[in-house]
């Protein structure tokens, strides 16, 4: 099942850097459409997407 926003930000608030992947195997999607999930959240500015050695990972932002 997709997450909704709520729920993948109250996932992330549980960690610090978290990588797409472990989102994925969390909400039993696949890798792929984890960024699709982030865009809308990235653009409202709640979290922060970066590459970190081979893989992205998530930062939720401070005022999230």
């Amino acid at each position: 099942m997709i997450p909704t926003e709520k729920e993948l930000v109250d996932f992330l608030k549980k960690h610090d850097l978290i990588n797409l992947t472990a989102i994925a195997k969390h909400f039993d999607i696949k890798n792929a459409t984890v960024p699709d999930l982030l865009k809308p959240l990235e653009k409202k500015k709640v979290v922060e997407v970066r590459k970190f050695g081979g893989s992205k990972v998530v930062l939720l932002r401070r005022s999230a």
